[in-house]
């Protein structure tokens, strides 16, 4: 489970980029499919994140997620992702373990497992990091 901090501050913050009512939010919402984020909006809360946070999430598993080259083999195979990939991708995404079929995720299906949670787990890992002591 996450902190309550941490989804009150995501919370917060993606309630005021897609001017939705706070308690329409919950750790169980869709980005994409629940709240209608598209790619500007997942900008403007990410930016707006590292600011509330003090954080860097755009080198994290946005950045892998952003950066997946559809077209590869290495990355999609038959019309859905690698297992290569869905095993990354499910360090970050806990709708992956829900799915029905671990190796028939395609890429729509994908970007609708991107939920609140997801978000709060990346917050949380990056807040972390940085409050390790450095060696």
């Amino acid at each position: 489970m996450t902190d309550s901090a941490v989804f009150e501050g995501v919370r917060d913050n993606i309630a005021d980029s897609l001017a939705v009512a706070k308690h329409e939010i919950t750790l169980q919402s869709r980005l994409v499919d629940d709240l209608g984020v598209d790619s500007l909006d997942l900008v403007d809360i990410v930016f707006t994140l590292e600011r509330k946070f003090g954080i860097n999430v755009r080198e994290t598993e946005f950045n892998f997620l952003t950066r997946l080259d559809f077209s590869s083999p290495e990355v999609m195979r038959d019309g859905f992702l690698t297992a290569s990939v869905v095993e990354q991708l499910a360090n970050w995404l806990p709708q992956i373990a829900a799915a029905p079929d671990r190796n028939k995720i395609s890429p729509r299906a994908l970007f609708s497992m991107i939920t609140v949670e997801s978000i709060c787990v990346v917050v949380e890992r990056r807040l972390a990091v940085q409050a390790a002591p450095s060696t």
